[in-house]
């Protein structure tokens, strides 16, 4: 499983973000990564954005797992609670990162 996320916005506008892959990381980080998802049940969610302030942080995640392939999106006010504990992991995660 590989894990891609970004968060931009925000009061600065900086962009930060990851690639987790689950097959290279150590196995207790790629245990609790694939626990969090699942958890966070990310892969039935769909994206929100309603938010159009220039200070809110927006999140996108996408999830690879051989040919499937799941994008969401969720500013700061729209986010799910179950996925907090996911964002909160990735988040410690994400390096700055070019605007696309």
């Amino acid at each position: 499983m590989i894990v891609s996320f970004r968060q931009g916005g925000g009061f600065a506008g900086l962009i930060w973000g990851c690639e987790l892959d689950t097959s290279t990381m150590p196995a207790g980080e790629a245990d609790a990564l694939r626990g969090l998802v699942q958890q966070s049940e990310v892969e039935r969610a769909g994206s929100i954005v309603q938010s159009r302030g220039r200070d809110v942080e927006v999140y996108e995640i996408v999830i690879r797992s051989g040919d499937r392939e799941h994008r969401v999106r969720f500013d700061e006010m729209t986010l799910p609670e179950g996925l907090e504990p996911l964002i909160d992991f990735l988040r410690v995660r994400a390096r700055p990162a070019p605007p696309r």
